[in-house]
């Protein structure tokens, strides 16, 4: 089998942990990896790394092959998308990608943040949904619901293809409460968890009969995709394939194709299955004190139950809390009722709407080459770490607007300043004038941490002029 992940969503809900520069796929939520790394850890025994695809914005790009690294995932099997156009198009051009390698392939898709308890359970139910695949079948994988939620798509129970295995009647939207409650007490309704098996031909060719739109433009996209520059050789489209690809329509594959298709079958699959689409779902997923609170980090909790907390590294003390949530980050503080953890989202739209950066852009920023944290910031001044990893180094570029002095915190930097170039360690400084062409790297095997004030009246990422880099940003 063939596993795609589809990597893409800004898990906006789980702000500030998450953001859309830094989603929540890229976050330790819960388990020993990030949520892409346990879902990479649970396919492997089923799908080769070799055999693994992944699908995500060219914002995180990078950063997921970083996270992938240890795995010896191909750079060449990620997709870098220009923008979001929803599952179908990104389906479709996966598909495309392997049916040219392999005519016969089945392929599984899995979304990059979510839970499955029940690895083994998981392993079995997507054995036996790619036997059903084979037959010429759009399988999808059906949630036993425990409780009447409002918040899951659902799938209503058809007749039975084989033993345990049922067409689907029809998806169902997400429903009032007192229509969850019905589902639930029918025992013919499953939860929709997204994730899907079938052979790359089949949903081709579902695609051509009901979304002709995106998938006529299948075979020019795909005649677009070329490797990125730099040091991570991912694919991306060329500027006529993002033009192209951005005009389409955003469709989801339920809505493109699975409502419409008489080929859709379902597996119930009790594997322990949780999407943590919101804070809440922690209580599901997390271990709890003896009264009810999770808690992480750096936190003192008295006379507090049920409410989930979450510190970084300065203390949160928490007093007589009951059913709240706070989580903190170098740059923001949630305060949210549990009740009120669907609305992280509109609070988030909200902040974006109003131009807080915040909304979108974590404290520590990564980069091809490492990461910068903004320690403090005023009206002409902007104060940074930045850790640079070993043999990595900046691009040469010169800023029109700022000046900039460094400081070695810690490990040994090489800095190019016009046409001189010089080696500091630990406590040496430098400043770099304005309009002046520098490059800082890290020659040594040692993170390289340096402060970095920069002085100026424009102190934002616009104000770069590159013109060499290893990363291919010029």
């Amino acid at each position: 089998m063939y596993g795609v992940i589809l990597a893409g969503g800004s898990g906006t809900r789980f702000w500030p942990k998450s953001r859309e520069q830094s989603p929540k796929q890229l976050q330790k939520i819960v388990g020993t990896g990030t949520m892409l790394q346990n879902t990479v850890q649970r396919l492997l025994p089923l799908v080769s790394i070799e055999n693994l695809y992944l699908g995500t914005n060219h914002q995180q790009a990078v950063e997921t092959l970083r996270q992938l690294d240890s795995y010896g995932f191909f750079p060449d099997h990620l997709m870098a998308e220009p923008c979001s156009r929803n599952t179908a198009l990104a389906i479709g051009l996966m598909a495309k990608v392997i049916i040219e390698k392999d005519p016969d392939a089945v392929m599984g898709v899995f979304p990059a943040d979510h839970v499955v308890a029940n690895s083994e359970n998981f392993i079995k139910t997507l054995q036996k949904a790619e036997t059903l695949a084979k037959k010429g079948y759009l399988v999808t994988l059906g949630i036993p619901p425990t409780r009447p939620e409002t918040g899951f798509g659902y799938l209503q129970q058809g007749a039975e293809i084989e033993d345990g295995i049922y067409q689907v009647e029809r998806f169902v939207e997400k429903p009032d409460r007192p229509e969850a409650e019905q589902y639930l007490e029918n025992g013919h309704y499953f939860w929709n968890c997204g994730v899907f098996v079938w052979k790359a031909s089949t949903i081709l060719e579902e695609l051509q009969q009901h979304a002709g739109n995106i998938y006529s433009q299948l075979e020019t996209i795909t005649s677009c995709i070329q490797t990125a520059k730099g040091k991570s050789p991912y694919l991306e489209l060329d500027e006529r394939g993002r033009n192209l690809f951005s005009s389409l329509p955003s469709l989801s594959i339920d809505y493109a194709v699975m409502e419409n298709s008489s080929k859709v079958a379902i597996i119930p699959a009790d594997i322990g299955w949780n999407d943590v689409g919101a804070w809440t779902a922690l209580d599901d997923v997390s271990e709890k004190d003896s009264k009810g609170n999770i808690i992480s980090g750096n936190v003192l909790v008295q006379d507090c139950s049920n409410s989930i907390i979450q510190a970084q590294n300065r203390l949160i003390a928490v007093l007589g809390l009951k059913d709240t949530i706070v989580v903190d980050s170098p740059d923001a503080l949630l305060v949210c009722a549990k009740e009120r953890s669907q609305d992280v989202k509109k609070l988030v739209e909200s902040l974006n709407e109003n131009g807080h950066p915040e909304g979108k852009q974590p404290a520590t920023v990564n980069k091809p080459w490492g990461s910068y944290t903004v320690l403090d910031s005023g009206s002409s001044y902007v104060l940074k770490r930045i850790e640079v990893l070993p043999g990595e180094a900046l691009s040469l570029q010169s800023h029109q607007h700022r000046s900039e002095h460094w400081t070695v915190v810690s490990g040994s930097a090489e800095v190019v300043r016009n046409k001189e170039t010089f080696q500091l360690k630990s406590n040496d400084s430098i400043t770099i004038p304005k309009n002046t062409r520098h490059r800082l790297g890290n020659p040594g095997s040692d993170l390289l941490i340096i402060i970095e004030i920069q002085f100026g009246h424009l102190l934002d990422e616009s104000d770069i002029s590159r013109y060499e880099d290893r990363y291919g940003r010029c």
